[in-house]
């Protein structure tokens, strides 16, 4: 039953504030036609709902799942099982994670369907498996995670400059990174690589405790990019504003086929490895169950609510004499959706356990939130300027990967850590539609360039605030 309460809390919290924003601009700036704010507040009860199903479904049966088998694999005393099951396992959630599908359907639409969604899923899924088991190796050998994080945004930044690079899948690909670290993914990474920590007793336990989230989303990064060397996108592609053809017994079809990879993962471990008692079979069962309607009622809400109300909205206020309106939009926005966010609290509360009550909550959450807020209007002013993503990104990770080596390997796991945990399913679903119906009235825009990439640089932010915060929090300490 405390379930249920802390869940229903952490989704009126997450949804609340940023629909007061919402109704409160409806009536004085942007005045949306009525089947579109229908749409939305239709749409909103179904994200709502569809959440709370969703995460009681996770901790239920989902995260249970992932620590049992986390803990039984290294049992085995074979490395290779545990490398092998791990890059099945990233893949499986990955297929599972709603913020992915998301993202993908927004780039099929901003593509006029010419990068499918199932292809851009099935992409970012194989790269965040593949960080995923080299996450299992830093584990497993203990090594520091700064040699992975160089080496990662490295080879990121050596293909973005590579002449046979494709520029629109740069912004894509970031935002690829961001979603992957969303309600699903993000939890079962972090039990399975607790799992494995607990019954390796790794010396840095503590250490790995965080980190994976942030090897973990370079992977779809790089996938994306590569994805970009061997597609051809056509030139003359247009923005899908067609009305919606997604039915909910549709959706709940497709949510079913992205859960079965996990549920015969879990098959396959309960009959090999497990062998739990029937009843805590039917309870972690009953959670798959919550989690499936649960994620399908979040999709369906995305799909017939917030895309085409986001994407109406963003067109709107394009369309106005001072659009430049939607920079403090933005901004307010991005505070409110950030500051209710229930992941960023759960990272700030780690970081005030790591620094002693050092860096009070209160202070690492109004500076995330701010830097997020201020990170989104940075996004609409690169919409209206056509600012290229590398002219923003490039220096904030040159900063962000020169900061490391001035605070501790705890602080940068958690600051790359907190990059994931910004981009909550508000700013994924609603702000991300509001960026692609402003980028395709903006004169000079494309919405499959500029109309991405905002994740990426809601993402970027928070290690930069946690890595200064650490720079200070370590010379205080001093």
């Amino acid at each position: 039953m405390d379930l249920v309460k802390d869940t229903i809390k952490e989704v009126v919290l997450a949804v609340f504030p940023i629909a007061a924003v919402i109704v409160l601009l409806q009536y004085t700036v942007i005045f949306l036609p009525d089947e579109f704010f229908f749409a939305f507040l239709s749409g909103l009860a179904m994200v709502a709902g569809g959440l709370i199903l969703f995460l009681i479904g996770v901790h239920m049966g989902l995260l249970p799942v992932g620590e049992m088998i986390g803990s039984a694999l290294p049992k085995t005393g074979k490395v290779w099982i545990v490398l092998l099951f791990s890059f099945i396992l990233g893949f499986a959630i990955t297929v599972a994670e709603p913020d992915v599908w998301v993202l993908a359907g927004y780039v099929d639409q901003a593509s006029g369907g010419a990068i499918p969604r199932s292809s851009l899923i099935l992409v970012v899924a194989l790269g965040l498996a593949i960080f995923v088991t080299l996450s299992m190796v830093r584990i497993i050998t203990g090594w520091s995670i700064n040699y992975f994080l160089i080496a990662g945004y490295t080879l990121i930044f050596t293909i973005i400059f590579l002449p046979n690079s494709d520029p629109n899948f740069v912004p894509i690909s970031f935002d690829a990174g961001g979603v992957t670290t969303g309600p699903m993914a993000v939890p079962f990474i972090i039990a399975f690589g607790v799992g494995i920590s607990s019954v390796l007793k790794s010396k840095s336990s503590s250490q790995d405790g965080f980190g994976l989230v942030a090897l973990a989303s370079i992977g779809p990064v790089l996938a994306v990019l590569f994805l970009g060397i061997i597609y051809d996108i056509p030139s003359d592609v247009e923005l899908d504003q067609g009305e919606s053809s997604y039915t909910f017994l549709g959706t709940l079809g497709e949510v079913a086929f992205a859960l079965t990879p996990l549920v015969l993962f879990f098959i396959f471990f309960q009959f090999y490895m497990l062998k739990l008692k029937a009843n805590k079979v039917v309870t972690l069962l009953a959670g798959v169950v919550l989690t499936w309607v649960g994620m399908a009622l979040f999709l369906h809400g995305v799909h017939v609510g917030f895309q085409p109300a986001g994407t109406e909205m963003g067109t709107i206020l394009g369309e106005l004499d001072n659009s430049w309106i939607i920079i403090p939009i933005g901004i307010l926005l991005g505070f409110v959706a950030t500051f209710a966010e229930p992941a960023v609290r759960v990272l700030i509360q780690e970081v005030d356990k790591v620094t002693s009550g050092s860096i009070p909550e209160r202070v690492m959450l109004f500076t995330i939130s701010i830097g997020v807020a201020l990170s989104i209007g940075l996004a609409m002013i690169r919409i209206i300027y056509s600012i290229e993503l590398m002219y923003l990104v490039l220096p904030g990770y040159i900063i962000a990967l020169t900061l490391i080596y001035f605070t501790s390997r705890e602080f940068t796991s958690i600051a790359f850590d907190a990059g994931g945990v910004a981009t909550g399913p508000m700013t994924v679903t609603f702000v991300v539609a509001i960026a692609l119906g402003f980028s395709n009235v903006t004169d000079g825009s494309d919405p499959l360039v500029e109309g991405f990439g905002m994740i990426s640089l809601v993402a970027l932010t928070p290690i930069l605030a946690v890595l200064i915060l650490g720079i200070l929090y370590g010379a205080k300490d001093k």
